[in-house]
């Protein structure tokens, strides 16, 4: 009973907060920005929905933790195996390096599509179920202002902490192999299209993969679940990557971004409409 009692507390809390934020929105559209729902859309409005957003997470100790501790584990899990995997701990071959190295890099993709989903499912069920969402939605601003608010505040920090343990998986890796390979291996063209344009596309797939399910459960870990499939084809690739199945080069970096565009402007279309502010204020009282 404590429990419950404690856990309707912190929802009205969050709900007294939602109201606060919402009376700082900005009524009228901008007559200047477009919508993405087909009106127009208040630049003030969104910033307004991912700043308090954004306030939540930090508040959650949790989700602090889960958003720094994966990329840091991968930027230095990934050149320890650099320097001591192999025969006798004596590292990884030199004529092996450059295709695990780039191997490497691109698994900074993964903690990209994983971390958002939880971001982003919290967001949006969580806050169904607190109750909390409520009164942002009864404000005028528009579905696409909400939509893109929360998904810039589930897009930031999780792209963030992927950059900053990309960076140091450089550095360590340049640390660790300079000698062997007689020059600095990062950063490079490869490394940069990965960081600069395919790591924000997954982040952006998960984001609106995980919007597209929370549309349609109840439960937070569920959405979740759901929305951290974005990884699959990921790790798909950087498994194939690792047993030397195709390389990455710019042309092959290229078709994977123009295809994950394409699976974000449909998730982005599909998520849109089924999106359901009316539902949400009636169905889920």
């Amino acid at each position: 009973m404590s429990e419950r009692r404690s856990g309707a507390a912190a929802g009205a809390s969050r709900a007294r907060s939602e109201v606060r934020a919402s009376t700082r929105l900005a009524k009228p559209p901008h007559p200047a920005a477009t919508t993405l729902s087909g009106g127009r859309m208040s630049p003030r409005n969104v910033a307004t929905i991912a700043a308090k957003d954004l306030r939540i997470l930090a508040a959650k100790r949790s989700v602090r933790l889960s958003i720094v501790i994966f990329p840091l584990v991968v930027a230095i899990g990934l050149p320890m195996a650099v320097r001591y995997a192999g025969p006798g701990h004596t590292g990884i071959p030199t004529a092996l390096l450059p295709r695990l190295l780039d191997a490497f890099a691109f698994f900074f993709v993964v903690p990209a599509a994983v971390l958002p989903a939880a971001i982003a499912s919290y967001s949006l069920v969580g806050e169904k179920i607190e109750r909390s969402l409520e009164p942002l939605l009864a404000t005028p601003v528009t579905d696409g202002e909400i939509l893109l608010g929360k998904s810039i505040a589930a897009f930031v920090p999780p792209i963030a902490a992927t950059w900053g343990g990309a960076v140091l998986f450089m550095a360590m890796s340049d640390h660790l192999t300079r000698h062997r390979l007689g020059h600095l291996y990062f950063p490079n063209g490869t490394a940069a299209m990965i960081l600069a344009v395919v790591v924000p596309l997954a982040a952006i797939l998960s984001v609106e993969l995980s919007v597209l399910v929370s549309a349609r459960v109840s439960d937070v870990r569920a959405a979740q679940q759901f929305g951290a499939l974005a990884v699959l084809p990921f790790a798909a690739v950087y498994l194939m990557l690792e047993i030397g199945v195709f390389t990455l080069d710019g042309a092959a970096l290229g078709i994977m971004a123009a295809a994950i565009v394409a699976a974000d402007l449909g998730l982005f279309a599909a998520g849109r409409a089924t999106f359901r502010r009316e539902e949400i204020l009636t169905r889920w009282r």
